[in-house]
């Protein structure tokens, strides 16, 4: 019964060491609040990006298709005060999730 109540102890502090270590990964992935991001639904999906803060981001857009995560391989470069346009094809995805880091 010891050996259990350790193994049990080991693996609580185990999830908790993973919980800090999304808690901080999701952190990471967060663009500052003043670069907004909307969807756009048409024929295809797409996304409008808007730079409110008063540097440049590099950001990329996060989707998803049937609740599988779909990131493409663009960087866009938003500088202060613009808006920048960008689409996928339906068929990589469905739904805008979010903006994340390049």
């Amino acid at each position: 019964m010891r050996k259990f109540a350790h193994a049990i102890g080991a693996g609580v502090a185990g999830l908790a060491l993973i919980g800090a270590a999304q808690s901080s990964a999701q952190a990471a992935e967060s663009v500052p609040s003043c670069v907004v991001g909307k969807p756009i639904y048409m024929v295809t999906i797409g996304a409008s990006i808007t730079n409110n803060c008063a540097t440049t981001q590099q950001v990329n857009v996060k989707y998803s298709k049937g609740g599988v995560t779909y990131i493409p391989n663009k960087c866009h470069t938003v500088t202060p005060g613009s808006t920048v346009n960008t689409w996928e094809p339906v068929w990589y995805a469905e739904t805008y999730v979010g903006l994340i880091p390049c």
